[in-house]
């Protein structure tokens, strides 16, 4: 009798919390379904935020110069051309995410590493404080605390978390082979520097495909315009040590025009990518790539985006859902 009044209490309060949560949500964010971001389809054109460095006095806008290389610690690098890179005070710089004028979150960085490059240089900031502004102080208390809350995050990882997707960041698709091994696999920490032809990527430094990476020193980066979301998430489910075979996947490939590495049939542009360049930073590993060849297969391709939960509510972008 004993262990049942147990078990009955702890499922009235089980029943109790989710009435709270239910609550919580439809009063502090209309209900909607608490997760740290939303995914949204969009073209880069459509992207309405831009990221700014704050340093010495100077105000640069890096939103494509800039990308996340690492979360454990959180790291983040920076291009700047020849001609900016004066600017940087190592004791005082700021990353600003703003949306036109409105400041919706900044992180304070300090310099680890300034990687010359032939235009400018490739500067590696460690995120040291962070701030969110997006909707009101007992918003953000609320969602942080108590409905993002989670064993395996701090309560200040979830709020860095937040802050780097404050700006929409792309889910790619990246592809290697080689003789013996295949591997395809989506994935949100990486950037183009379009101006230095140059591709950052950070790759888990527990990636089978990454020792293959290194040791070829080519990889191939590959937009999701033409697939459904389920299935770029499945990909990151196969396990590094024994990839799904291309023939299993759900989808056809064709080969890349220089390293002949399988491009999905759904992706509207792909880059071949030379490694020259890597440092481990932690939990990820940073591949410096120079793009060797750059395909376009459909005109102005969308892709798959990532957007933090307290970004997205202020926003008119369309929402894609997970199905699972």
């Amino acid at each position: 009798m004993h262990c049942r009044l147990n078990k009955l209490n702890s499922l009235l309060l089980i029943l109790i919390l989710f009435d709270m949560n239910k609550l919580i949500r439809k009063i502090f964010f209309r209900g909607n379904k608490i997760k740290t971001f939303f995914i949204s389809r969009l073209k880069q054109s459509q992207i309405q935020e831009n990221v700014f460095l704050k340093t010495g006095g100077s105000i640069l806008d890096i939103s494509k110069h800039h990308g996340m290389i690492c979360l454990d610690p959180f790291c983040v690098a920076v291009w700047l051309p020849s001609n900016q890179l004066a600017a940087i005070d190592d004791n005082a710089t700021t990353i600003q995410f703003k949306k036109n004028s409105k400041l919706n979150a900044s992180i304070n960085v300090s310099v680890i590493e300034k990687i010359v490059t032939t235009n400018g240089a490739l500067i590696l900031f460690k995120v040291e404080k962070v701030k969110n502004y997006q909707l009101n102080p007992l918003h953000r208390l609320i969602f942080f605390a108590y409905l993002l809350r989670s064993p395996k995050n701090t309560y200040n990882s979830r709020k860095v978390i937040s802050a780097l997707y404050s700006y929409p960041r792309s889910i790619i698709v990246v592809s290697y082979q080689d003789e013996d091994y295949r591997n395809i696999f989506p994935m949100d920490i990486h950037s183009y520097i379009e101006d230095e032809g140059l591709y950052i990527l950070g790759l888990r430094t527990t990636n089978v495909t990454l020792d293959k990476i290194l040791a070829a020193r080519k990889v191939v980066v590959c937009d999701t315009d033409a697939v459904d979301i389920n299935t770029v998430y499945d990909l990151g489910k196969h396990s590094s040590t024994s990839p799904t075979p291309i023939e299993n996947l759900p989808f056809g490939t064709k080969k890349s025009e220089l390293f002949g590495f399988p491009v999905p049939d759904f992706s509207g542009s792909y880059k071949e990518i030379e490694i020259i360049r890597h440092r481990k930073m932690g939990f990820h590993m940073l591949l410096v790539g120079k793009v060797a060849n750059a395909k376009q297969l459909k005109p102005d391709p969308s892709s798959f985006y990532h957007i933090s939960f307290l970004q997205f509510q202020n926003s008119n972008y369309n929402s894609v859902e997970a199905v699972y």
